[in-house]
């Protein structure tokens, strides 16, 4: 069986490493053995520690073989050596203000966060499938059935956090600002993680999330779902994965701007990084040549946080934008410094202008949020579901089977404003 396994994955690109367990050295170690009375060759170490390294190393010496995910340390969970599942801290704490906001993972010190994840609804589509039309609110036993243990009302009360008040929202509304909430996770997460690459006190060099596709249709941890839809988080957390990318987080009392890239070419280009008011009537950024070697990071920018009196934030926001040579913004970070539904967003016309090669150009006059046009989750754009800083057009290409038609309508997301 092992022999099978190794030979048909091992050519597959996003194998990371091989483990010989998942969770069990840290089950051992911990969960069923609660007096640590019981030693922990317990369970299978002639597998873990034997014939799974041989056998790996026969038959994909070049992969390094780890016993266990996670294993290292002092503890089997260690932040400080081998991986980590960066899960108590954060989706699986007991307070549920950790598990609706992506900054608590500027607290996670692992040097290769091998698993940690956030729970979201399905595709409305999807939804339409596996539920009845009697089904379809949550709340229904059915509805229930379909969503994932861990959920625990994490999903209702990050809707009412970051967009509307979850009772009485129209199904479509609750499965947009649940996938919103699934997406700020991981899009934060991830650039939380990456952003400490090569970091002199700090240094993070992997992430995995818990997880990519999914048995069944439900509210779950997929970021496509069982009908191989994309949600919302599948755009932000690919985004979050760029090769080369800018990333804004905020650390003792600044702004840091840093440009991480994990190609084995350098990068040359601009960063722009700054204050934007939401409305586009101004914005006060820096800008910076930049040239990013190879497999590295560059510190860019370290901003203060300005008191809210000199930026409200209901009014502004800080980002990062990172551009070529010629200007065009290839990618950017945005750091809200209040919950979106808090954000003074005017509505705002999106333009749409077509480019040649399949090519769109997206751009708005003011802030807007999680700009999206429908595609059944299906792959229609090469990209969906992103911020629009005032100013600073987004290009996506059509990537649909044949030639498809332009999409006519983009939207935004905005919840319900409260002060």
């Amino acid at each position: 069986e092992i022999e099978t396994a190794v030979r048909l994955l091992r050519h597959h690109p996003s194998i990371a490493l091989w483990c010989g367990n998942n969770e069990c050295t840290w089950g051992f170690r911990d969960w069923w053995n609660p007096d640590k009375s019981q030693p922990l060759e317990l369970g299978g170490q002639m597998l873990y520690n034997q014939l799974l390294p041989e056998l790996c190393q026969k038959l994909d010496p070049r992969r390094p073989y780890w016993p266990s995910s996670p294993c290292g340390g002092s503890e089997p969970n260690s932040e400080l050596e081998g991986d980590c599942h960066w899960w108590n801290p954060a989706f699986m704490s007991s307070d549920m203000d950790r598990r609706i906001h992506h900054e608590v993972y500027d607290e996670c010190r692992a040097r290769f966060a091998s698993e940690y994840g956030a729970i979201g609804p399905c595709h409305l589509d999807s939804i339409n499938e596996y539920l009845l039309p009697d089904e379809r609110q949550p709340g229904t036993l059915a509805w229930q059935m379909h969503t994932n243990t861990f959920e625990k009302e994490t999903v209702p009360a990050a809707i009412r956090y970051h967009y509307a008040e979850p009772e009485g929202l129209s199904v479509p509304d609750y499965v947009c600002y649940g996938q919103m909430f699934q997406a700020i996770i991981h899009g934060g997460a991830m650039e939380a993680l990456r952003f400490r690459k090569h970091d002199p006190a700090d240094d993070c060099q992997g992430a995995l999330i818990w997880s990519y596709s999914d048995c069944w249709g439900e509210t779950g941890w997929s970021i496509l779902d069982h009908y191989l839809r994309r949600k919302a988080s599948y755009y932000w957390l690919r985004r979050a994965c760029a090769p080369v990318k800018v990333i804004v987080r905020q650390r003792e009392g600044r702004f840091v701007t840093r440009i991480v890239n994990d190609t084995l070419q350098p990068f040359v280009g601009v960063a722009e990084y700054g204050w934007w008011r939401l409305d586009g009537a101004v914005c006060d950024t820096g800008s910076a040549p930049v040239e990013v070697p190879a497999n590295s990071m560059l510190e860019v920018a370290a901003v203060p946080v300005a008191p809210a009196g000199e930026r409200d934030p209901h009014h502004w926001l800080y980002a990062a934008v990172l551009r070529s040579g010629d200007g065009t913004a290839l990618d950017q970070s945005v750091w809200p410094l209040l919950p979106y539904r808090k954000l003074d967003l005017i509505p705002s016309e999106i333009e749409v202008s077509e480019l040649e090669g399949g090519w769109l150009e997206i751009a708005s006059s003011a802030f807007s949020h999680a700009v999206h046009t429908e595609d059944h989750g299906r792959a229609l754009l090469s990209d969906n579901w992103f911020d629009l800083l005032p100013g600073v057009p987004k290009r996506v290409r059509m990537v649909g089977e044949g030639r498809a038609p332009v999409p006519a309508d983009f939207a935004a997301v905005v919840g319900e404003r409260v002060e």
